[in-house]
């Protein structure tokens, strides 16, 4: 059986207290997973004016440092606060509770909890749970990833809408539609699209509007097209709002 070795990096912080400055590290572990594991990506957008720190806990057990929105945990992507590896944390398959807290001042305890859910896994599956919106209307998706790669010379997207005041969503890459009428908490199918050697432009729009009206969001990196790779693609934020913790956004994360 092939064995997997991820390891999960759990962060650490910084801890003032008076005069004196103390460090609690979190350390990595490695982890070898098997067909009894499943695997869990958490994509937390929920986009608060003030941005507080969060931290991600799965049945109680605290698996992440401070998070802010638009954070993609454990692995990243582009134009997110996280990092740019395609990491997926190791759990039991089964029912699981993922819980977002903020934690009591210089501690690890949870003191707010901001949203609880549960989520069903199956082993040998890869999973994103994308969390949006805020207080008692934060919400959940949670959708299988397929991994499979692309033909050579192609990249993979699945396209999301996490913006909770934009009821359908559409992408584009420069004036190319590549996914329409998006529901909000809805994904599009699979699209492949081939590598470019010139970084395009990005946008989102409400559905409906012209290809040439102004869009919500807009994002340019040539690491959105990498050959073979597989992204999620997903829109964030608030339709109309201009503050940087909570306007729209287009934003890539990576599965494979």
């Amino acid at each position: 059986m092939k064995k997997i070795i991820k390891n999960i990096l759990l962060g650490s912080i910084i801890i003032a207290a008076g005069s004196c400055t103390k460090k609690i590290e979190y350390n990595a572990e490695r982890i070898f997973v098997t067909t009894d594991n499943a695997l869990i990506k958490i994509n937390y957008l929920s986009a608060y004016v003030n941005n507080p720190g969060v931290q991600l806990s799965i049945n109680s057990q605290r698996v992440s440092g401070l998070i802010t929105g638009r954070t993609p945990f454990p692995g990243g992507g582009y134009n997110t606060n996280g990092s740019n590896f395609p990491d997926y944390l190791a759990v039991a398959p089964g029912t699981n509770t993922l819980s977002i807290a903020i934690p009591k001042k210089n501690t690890n305890v949870d003191s707010v909890v901001l949203f609880t859910t549960s989520i069903t896994l199956a082993s040998n599956k890869n999973y994103t749970v994308h969390v949006t919106d805020t207080l008692t209307n934060t919400k959940a998706l949670s959708i299988e990833d397929n991994l499979t790669l692309p033909d050579g010379n192609t990249c993979k997207y699945r396209f999301v809408n996490m913006m909770p005041n934009a009821p359908f969503v559409d992408l584009y890459y420069n004036t190319t539609l590549l996914a329409t009428k998006i529901p909000y908490l809805g994904s599009s199918a699979y699209f492949s699209y081939p590598v470019q050697t010139v970084a395009g432009t990005w946008s989102i729009r409400e559905t409906g509007t012209l290809p040439t009206s102004t869009a919500m969001a807009t994002y340019s990196s040539l690491s959105t097209s990498t050959n073979q790779r597989v992204y999620t693609a997903f829109a964030s934020g608030y339709k109309g709002a201009t503050a940087a913790n909570t306007k729209p956004y287009i934003s890539f994360l990576l599965n494979q």
